[in-house]
């Protein structure tokens, strides 16, 4: 494909599409609410999925005595079944995704053994990968133009407060016999709710187009606009969505050799990249463990404050919403990196100052005075009578029992309040930035030809990124120390920040046209 040749159809379906951009019904119609409920159904499991694990990992420890590496799997298999899901596209697999849900939570919720477990866990991912691919390419295709921006927003946010709703649902069944079974089984409602009103939604008028039925995508136009919407707007909206499908359909991947193509492919999976080494999916996956080597030993404990971590990340990114097209884009990120690299070192200092650097030893007696390190481990245990660490097996009745698990110290209150404090700094500059610009610049730097290629691309990185980050977490705790792992995601992230500073540009209010121009003259 010319570059000349794409100029010519991008500015044709660019101002076709640019036509009429007014007319729009005065009031949302039955459909626009039908879309917006399906819509936070998809957002809501995408993290529900994603925050439910983090409550769940301690009893799943307790029933089914998993070692480490066990334990990384169980985190990792939704993002392994996730990558394989995110190749499926197409509105019936919308329906299909959600029956796929259904299935993965019932696995999980009547699991018996660790094999069954783990199956669950791939099968959610399916579905998780899935929903994340289909559901914002399917909201992009049907929604009314004048609401499109708010549906691909509200989705963000509910992908949050299933995040939170994770964490209440947690703390609601952590002392429960078998809890953790609830925490996957109520997964299904939604799926079921979302697998119910899936089918009042018409077919993608650009799925119609591309299968050669014009009149019915002329159709579905009107379902989705409603009566009040002139017949010159329709024809002007097929006419648009042709010349895209056109231009899509001459366009390969080899076109990202070419130089204004390519920077957008390698700036997007930066910016992926980026999201998951900061290590964010750590606090989310893990917040309860993460907490319980602060000093909140009880499950119930942990658990609840772990809220604390989800209900940050919802808020300051309901923040960055607001902010991000006032205060751009690259400004975001180059601030908010910073922000949270600094959480990521202050909470490396407060576990080094609490535990030390003692990685995981193969016997309980070697980690000698330090309480904090000893009870982190979870066969060692600290002695009453010897004020030594000693395996859990040997110590029956002589175990110290406490809210840390060690004899107290004056300022046990204070590092635990440090830890939270600047865990909930990192999350918010998370939030802030890395956490939802990537998405709005990948939206933005594509051409329309190669914008779902590029798109592909980029999200398979972050979830490649996000499986080496979950299925490595708990062993770089043993073998680097607390310290040594948060350090070493401060680390990547300023590398991130060099990269980003460097060479990603800023995107807020400049056009298609204006974002190939400054990608022509990088070298």
């Amino acid at each position: 494909m010319t570059s000349e040749k794409s100029d010519d159809v991008l500015s044709t379906a660019e101002s076709v599409r640019g036509a009429d951009t007014d007319e729009h019904p005065a009031t949302a119609s039955f459909y626009t609410y039908i879309l917006v409920f399906c819509v936070a159904i998809g957002g809501f499991l995408f993290g529900y999925d994603t925050g439910v694990i983090s409550g769940a990992l301690q009893p799943l420890q307790d029933n089914f005595h998993m070692s480490t590496i066990n334990k990384e799997l169980v985190v990792g298999g939704t993002t392994f079944g996730a990558i394989f899901g995110g190749f499926f596209t197409g509105l019936p697999l919308v329906m299909i995704s959600a029956v796929v849900f259904i299935a993965g939570a019932l696995l999980l919720a009547l699991a018996k053994s660790f094999g069954v477990l783990l199956l669950g866990r791939l099968v959610v991912g399916i579905g998780v990968g899935m929903a994340s691919m289909i559901v914002p390419v399917y909201i992009s295709e049907v929604s009314p133009r004048y609401i499109r921006g708010r549906l691909t927003t509200l989705n963000t946010l509910v992908v949050t407060f299933g995040q939170v709703i994770a964490y209440v649902i947690n703390i609601a069944f952590s002392n429960v016999d078998n809890g953790w079974r609830y925490m996957f089984g109520l997964a299904g409602i939604p799926a079921l709710l979302q697998l119910i009103g899936m089918p009042f939604l018409p077919e993608s008028p650009r799925r119609l187009v591309i299968v050669g039925q014009s009149e019915r995508a002329r159709a579905s136009l009107r379902k989705i606009y409603g009566d009040s919407i002139s017949d010159e707007f329709l024809d002007k909206e097929v006419a648009a969505i042709c010349e895209e499908v056109e231009l899509t359909r001459s366009a390969s991947y080899k076109d990202f050799f070419i130089r204004e193509n390519c920077w957008p492919l390698v700036i997007t999976c930066i910016l992926q990249a980026a999201q998951q080494f900061s290590g964010f999916n750590t606090a989310m996956y893990y917040a309860a463990t993460i907490l319980k080597m602060a000093g909140f030993r009880s499950h119930q404990d942990s658990t609840t404050v772990a809220i604390i971590v989800s209900a940050t990340n919802m808020v300051f990114t309901a923040v960055a919403v607001c902010l991000i097209d006032r205060v751009g884009r690259r400004r975001m990120l180059v601030v908010t990196i910073l922000i949270m690299a600094a959480g990521l070192i202050a909470l490396g200092a407060t576990f080094a100052a609490q535990q030390g650097f003692i990685p995981e030893q193969a016997v309980c007696e070697a980690y000698s005075s330090h309480c904090a390190r000893c009870v982190n481990d979870e066969n060692c245990g600290w002695s009453i009578s010897q004020n030594i660490c000693m395996p859990l097996k040997a110590l029956g009745g002589d175990l110290y029992e406490s809210k840390t698990g060690c004899p107290p110290k004056s300022n046990d209150a204070a590092i635990t309040g440090v830890l939270l404090f600047f865990l909930i700094v990192y999350v918010a500059g998370y939030a802030l930035g890395l956490g939802y610009a990537p998405w709005v610049i990948q939206s933005e730097v594509f051409p329309i030809a190669l914008r779902g290629k590029g798109n592909g691309v980029a999200t398979a990185v972050n979830w490649i990124c996000n499986l080496v980050v979950s299925i490595t977490y708990l062993s770089m705790i043993n073998t680097m120390t607390a310290a040594g792992t948060f350090w070493f995601y401060a680390g990547l992230s300023l590398i991130f920040w060099v990269l980003i500073f460097f060479f990603v540009p800023e995107t807020s209010r400049r056009s298609l046209e204006d974002m190939r121009a400054i990608f022509q003259k990088k070298k």
